[in-house]
């Protein structure tokens, strides 16, 4: 049968839409946010506080054991992050000094997991990570989010969101490889070299200034128990009976590290890392000085944690003098480079 006249305007029709549709898939280009890592991707026309960070189909899930309700959770890397750095830093601090923590959490999680070849948590059979400050890395909940920001929570938690997209996929490498990150909560003055804490030297952490942390909440610190509960204590732990009315001859200071903490100590005769007895007793850091009473000792600290890496007040007031979060990080981890995992 011969076609009419309107059978081939409706094929001509047909044929310039594929023809269309071709072209526009060739022209088409890749994603050009990097190197495969999960691409967040923001709404322009909705509540920047309620900023969804939306990942591609690359992106890898990540299975968390919450230490808390004793159960493996899965959720996205980048919805993990808000609960680490909600967990991790105060979110009053200031964006650059978020976004260096974001970049900062995002390394370790991608080091331990082993979709990216790292060993994952042995805290449980299948964690990636675990959600306990202790062993990973701290993380926190939407309820206790809302807990802790109260009439703040729609504020803070869509500005940890945005900084969260502003890095998304942003890991620290050295020669290719994610680093392995360790942070703390307030300095000294100094950084600590990292192998005065753990077993390996690595060559991104040296001994680096972390000025403007004297007015932290945490920069001083102070235990003050008797001279009995020391002896006590110390025998319990070492089975060494210290004479309790004579502390002072006792304690002594073997060696400081670069950063003017304590590297190790004798207590009784016994030779220890100051990394154990800072653990011991409770205290803020290993920078220590003794203060013998006739019934009490008084140990004083300043810092918080155990000083490798970002300090994390450090952060924030390099970031208040006007430095970026690259420049934050790169100044805290020497040698490495931002890049997409």
């Amino acid at each position: 049968m011969r076609p009419t006249t309107r059978g081939i305007a409706v094929v001509a029709i047909g044929l310039l839409l594929i023809t269309s549709l071709i072209a526009n898939l060739i022209s088409a280009k890749p994603d050009e946010g990097g190197v495969g890592g999960p691409q967040a991707t923001v709404n322009p026309d909705k509540d920047p506080k309620k900023i969804i960070i939306e990942s591609n189909k690359d992106e890898k899930n990540i299975s968390m054991y919450n230490h808390r309700e004793k159960k493996l959770v899965v959720m996205s890397l980048e919805e993990y992050l808000l609960g680490v750095v909600a967990g991790e830093m105060p979110a009053s601090y200031n964006e650059e000094a978020l976004k260096a923590q974001a970049v900062a959490a995002r390394t370790l999680t991608i080091y331990k997991m082993p979709a990216y070849g790292g060993r994952g948590c042995n805290q449980v059979s299948g964690a990636d990570v675990c959600s306990s400050f202790a062993h990973c890395q701290e993380w926190i909940s939407e309820d206790q989010m809302r807990k802790n920001w109260g009439d703040q929570y729609e504020d803070y938690v869509g500005k940890l969101r945005r900084v969260i997209q502003e890095t998304s996929g942003q890991i620290m490498t050295y020669n290719g490889k994610p680093i392995e990150v360790f942070y703390h909560s307030t300095s000294n003055g100094r950084t600590e070299e990292v192998s005065e804490v753990f077993s390996n030297a690595l060559p991104y952490y040296t001994s680096v200034e972390s000025v403007g942390e004297e007015n932290a909440p945490k920069f001083e610190g102070s235990v003050s128990i008797s001279n009995q509960q020391f002896a006590d204590k110390f025998n319990s732990k070492y089975g060494i009976k210290l004479d309790p009315n004579n502390l002072s001859s006792q304690i002594k200071i073997n060696g400081y590290t670069d950063s003017g903490r304590i590297q190790d100590i004798s207590v009784g005769g016994k030779k220890l890392r100051a990394t154990d007895f800072r653990l011991l007793y409770g205290l803020n850091s290993t920078d220590i000085s003794f203060v013998f009473g006739k019934d009490s000792i008084t140990m004083n600290t300043k810092g918080f944690g155990h000083g490798v890496g970002m300090s994390q007040v450090g952060a924030d007031r390099m970031a208040d003098r006007g430095n970026n979060y690259t420049e934050i990080l790169k100044h805290y981890y020497k040698g490495v480079e931002i890049s997409k995992y």
